[in-house]
């Protein structure tokens, strides 16, 4: 009794470890795409389509192979292979396939049809490598005009805060140098002209101070595309225009009533 459950197990572990009938298939099967597609390899000049008929004969008229032929070892083979490779593998299966349909070559029927159906695959592969490859270099180009147009937004950008940080101290170096020198001018000055004249030239620096301020805010303001809202020129310079107009009146009244007092 003892000895027949050890006969049984003994056949089931024989049996686990034994490969079965299909994956033979497949395993012959890959080998012998991969010799048909290393005899395409070889360096085109060099190349001899009997060999690889030669293979492929093997292949058709052994008992191991699958049913159907693993086109997905032959894009395999394909893709893997360098552009050089792959262009004598491209050149070797359309030599290949004339060849065969050569009528003096006498190439049997079916591994013509096996020859028309791995040169068409291949062609395929091809294809299909060239599209990918267009593919990818369109998305590269696209990235990197991409990339170019970001990095020189981001230049301009900082270029732009550079000449605004520059544009705001020198508009403070612009208002504090020349309120001082305005007022020590105006301080040095108040004894020894007329008030009207004084006050006359007083409005008028003021009015280049206040436009040129203007120009300059606007000019930072417009390369950082903004509008200048909260500084409204039109109103400053008319006040600056009616204080122009009132002490000039102002000035020829006096002078008109000198004038009437050294008379009368």
């Amino acid at each position: 009794m003892s000895n027949k459950i050890l006969d049984k197990l003994t056949h089931t572990v024989d049996k686990q470890n034994s490969p079965s009938k299909s994956s033979v298939k497949f395993r012959y099967t890959q080998q012998a795409i991969q010799k048909i597609c290393d005899s395409l390899s070889i360096d085109n000049p060099s190349y001899r389509p009997f060999e690889t008929i030669s293979k492929i004969n093997d292949y058709l008229n052994s008992n191991n192979k699958l049913e159907r032929i693993l086109y997905s070892e032959i894009s395999s083979y394909f893709f893997n292979l360098d552009s050089s490779p792959r262009a004598s593998f491209i050149a070797n299966a359309e030599k290949l396939l004339h060849y065969s349909l050569n009528i003096d070559n006498e190439v049997n029927e079916d591994i013509k049809k096996l020859i028309v159906k791995i040169f068409d695959h291949i062609q395929l592969a091809n294809y299909q490598n060239d599209n990918l490859t267009s593919i990818v270099a369109n998305n590269v180009e696209d990235i990197k005009d991409s990339v170019t147009r970001n990095l020189l937004e981001q230049i301009k950008k900082i270029e732009r805060e550079y000449i605004s940080i520059l544009g705001i101290f020198a508009a403070i170096i612009l208002t504090f140098v020349g309120g001082i020198t305005f007022s020590t001018s105006v301080l040095d000055n108040i004894s020894s002209s007329s008030i009207f004249r004084l006050l006359l030239i007083i409005d008028f620096l003021a009015f280049i101070l206040i436009n040129t301020l203007y120009l300059l805010i606007k000019f930072i303001l417009t390369i950082n595309d903004k509008t200048i809202d909260f500084y409204n020129i039109t109103t400053l310079n008319k006040i600056c225009l009616g204080i122009i107009m009132v002490i000039v009146a102002v000035g020829m009244c006096d002078d008109l009533r000198r004038i009437l007092t050294s008379i009368f």
